[in-house]
């Protein structure tokens, strides 16, 4: 069936709308929780009706879950970036600290509004749809696979790869967690670095010939180099 112009109008004003509703929500998300929220904060908040959002969005339990959705499908893009260089291992964790970092920076909202759930990154999300599930285990995949060619290469600790790429996700979990505690002043130098520290620490082996680990190295600090 062919689209008039009035349905393509109609689709993009809801597609405007579905956005707004969706920033709105995380904003009231991350300030309230999910538990204690209210859809009539989000409408005050979108500056739009109630109707319209339950056009849109038939429950608050979908509400949620859209979000969820699109932010994992963005941090999941980010980790396929960063596993389409082929980097080497230590410059490959150096990326993901990064691109990590850079996103929630970017997204504090989301960041507040997860962590007020107080779901562990580590485990796989519960409740969770089969969408968002697969989602977590690509990351975690795709980030165990940097650790498993370290591990080849001797360069990070020997233990089992998808152990390790959960440990890495808490770690980010944990700082991020007290920067939000912390009233979300370190900058994200600081942050990049602190987590390079930490990974550097736990997975990184000191190689025989010398007394300290080389620090891992981010791609941005390798080209000013």
């Amino acid at each position: 069936m062919r689209r008039t112009p009035r349905d393509e109008a109609r689709q993009a004003r809801t597609g405007v709308y579905r956005q707004h509703i969706l920033e709105a929500a995380e904003r009231i998300f991350a300030e309230h929780g999910f538990e204690s929220a209210k859809v009539q904060e989000v409408s005050q908040l979108a500056g739009l009706s109630m109707g319209t959002i339950y056009a849109i969005f038939p429950s608050k339990q979908e509400l949620c879950g859209a979000i969820l959705e699109a932010r994992g499908q963005e941090l999941l893009g980010l980790a396929r970036g960063v596993a389409a260089r082929r980097l080497p291992p230590r410059e490959a964790l150096g990326a993901l600290i990064e691109v990590y970092v850079d996103y929630f920076l970017a997204h504090p909202a989301f960041l507040r509004m997860h962590l007020r759930s107080g779901t562990s990154w580590a485990m796989s999300p519960s409740p969770g749809t089969e969408e968002q599930i697969q989602k977590w285990q690509e990351i975690h995949a795709l980030q165990a696979e940097i650790f498993r060619r370290g591990i080849a290469e001797g360069v990070f600790v020997k233990d089992d790869p998808g152990y390790l790429s959960r440990l890495f996700t808490v770690m980010d979990q944990v700082l991020l967690s007290e920067w939000v505690a912390g009233g979300m002043k370190s900058g994200r130098g600081e942050l990049v670095r602190r987590l390079g520290d930490l990974v550097e620490r736990a997975f990184c082996r000191v190689p025989a010939e010398r007394s300290r680990p080389r620090k891992i190295s981010s791609p941005s600090q390798a080209r000013t180099r």
